[in-house]
């Protein structure tokens, strides 16, 4: 017999449906503030209270206080409701705005701030797209609490194997699922070289929008992880024996005046346009000094090093793998065209202040006419002293300390993000420094192995 006052499916359906307002800070952590859909407006128009320390969070959720970063204050986070997706069956979800209280945008708001530089691109008369790829170990308990990579390396595993894709299709099926439910459009998936580890790339699409399915990408893969009983760990190094997570970043830009592409379709090496060789020029130039954005949390040094395809020296080169500029040039190997890959990149950096810093120096590239060094057509290692100054090889930096001092002393950055956001970035980094300066690698894989 069926009962008058049971509610109707789509009833269900609706007292379930809650919507998520994500916020990544400059820990790259994405944290969230959620209401009813029903409280939907309210979310957009007013906002919801975040604490100023959301700025200074660090990746283990300790707050770097600042002189004028406390307890005291609120802003606010505004949904955008244009973007809104859903994540699973019962949430939306949305990017947010973080303002004032009188709505005015906050100078650690890297949504807007990014926004501002695809503005600025434009106005410069260029329009950018943005490809990320996303590499993660899915782990089951047994591998996910383990101390060390022990039981994954007796793991039966194929590097980019068949039977290893094979073994995990239906985690595949519904992450292909929910990708396309929440419009993310995917280029490829695959088995990693790594055991137990997974990689998909979503495809190009404009510099804000990028990072926001960045932002989701990520929470579906989780999401999905965990319907399967498993746990996913984006952490550029989980294991400190194993490869590690990258988190590689690809552009390409075009003029706006006839949609024609800067990194081809010129008489430059490869078909490069001038603006095409000072934009390659900008990002190299830039890449030590903005190494704290790109791969700087406590784990990605243990991951950023030679001979590891981590991009580990600021060079560039054509399909160069360890070089942190790989090119990829506009083959009938690659139907989307010339573009530039950020290999230095990992997945513990916030998706916005990474674009934000290969836009913004490729578009000082472009300003200030940088010449193009010549191409790193090996690898790094192998140059001699002469050979590295003609190429203008540097490595990164190699401890956290050092990613600091660099950052510290950039001009470019405090232009690039403003010297509110510099200076938050400097108290995370030297709270963590104090933190896990006596920390072995271990204990440093093992304290931030789920955090990202």
């Amino acid at each position: 017999m069926e009962l008058r006052n049971a509610p109707s499916e789509n009833k269900q359906a609706a007292t379930r449906q809650m919507l998520l307002g994500s916020f990544v800070g400059l820990d790259g952590v994405t944290r969230s503030k959620t209401v009813p859909s029903s409280r939907e407006s309210t979310f957009v128009k007013s906002g919801m209270g975040a604490s100023p320390t959301w700025s200074v969070f660090c990746p283990d959720s300790q707050i770097a206080f600042t002189p004028s970063i406390s307890v005291v204050g609120d802003y606010r986070l505004h949904a955008d409701p244009s973007m809104k997706r859903p994540l699973d069956d019962a949430i939306m979800w949305a990017p947010t705005i973080m303002t004032s209280q009188d709505g005015q945008i906050s100078p650690f708001c890297p949504r807007s701030l990014l926004a501002s530089l695809e503005r600025k691109a434009y106005e410069l008369g260029y329009a950018t797209m943005f490809g990320c790829e996303f590499e993660f170990y899915l782990l089951d308990d047994e591998h996910k609490n383990s101390p060390d990579s022990t039981p994954i390396k007796a793991m039966q595993w194929d590097a980019y194997g068949t039977e290893s894709f094979l073994q995990k299709e239906d985690f595949f099926a519904e992450l292909q699922r929910r990708c396309a439910q929440a419009q993310i459009p995917l280029e490829q998936m695959h088995c990693e070289y790594d055991k137990c580890q997974m990689e998909i790339s979503t495809a190009p699409s404009p510099a804000t929008q990028a990072a926001d399915l960045a932002v989701l990408t990520k929470l579906i893969i989780k999401s999905t992880a965990r319907q399967f009983g498993m746990t996913a760990s984006f952490s550029p190094k989980p294991f400190v024996d194993l490869s590690g997570n990258g988190g590689h970043i690809h552009f390409s830009m075009t003029r706006k005046s006839d949609a024609t592409p800067i990194f081809s379709t010129g008489d430059g090496i490869y078909g490069l346009t001038p603006e095409g060789e000072h934009a390659i020029a900008g990002i190299h130039e830039h890449a030590c000094e903005l190494t704290a954005i790109y791969a700087g949390s406590p784990a990605s040094q243990l991951r950023l090093s030679p001979d590891s395809w981590s991009g580990a020296t600021a060079c560039w080169g054509l399909e160069n793998r360890e070089a942190s500029i790989r090119f990829c040039a506009a083959t009938k190997g690659n139907p989307l065209g010339a573009n530039v890959e950020l290999k230095c990149a990992d997945l513990a950096a916030n998706p916005y202040y990474a674009i934000a810093c290969i836009l913004g120096s490729a578009l000082d590239g472009i300003t200030r006419e940088l010449p193009l060094a010549k191409e790193t057509s090996v690898n790094p290692m192998l140059l001699s002293a002469a050979e590295r100054e003609e190429c203008h090889a540097h490595a990164l930096p190699t401890t956290y300390d050092e990613v600091t001092d660099a950052f510290q002393s950039s001009h470019f950055a405090v232009e690039l993000l403003g010297q509110e956001v510099v200076n938050a970035e400097l108290a995370i980094r030297e709270l963590m420094s104090k933190t896990y300066s006596g920390a072995k690698p271990e204990d440093i894989a093992r304290a931030m192995r789920f955090v990202w």
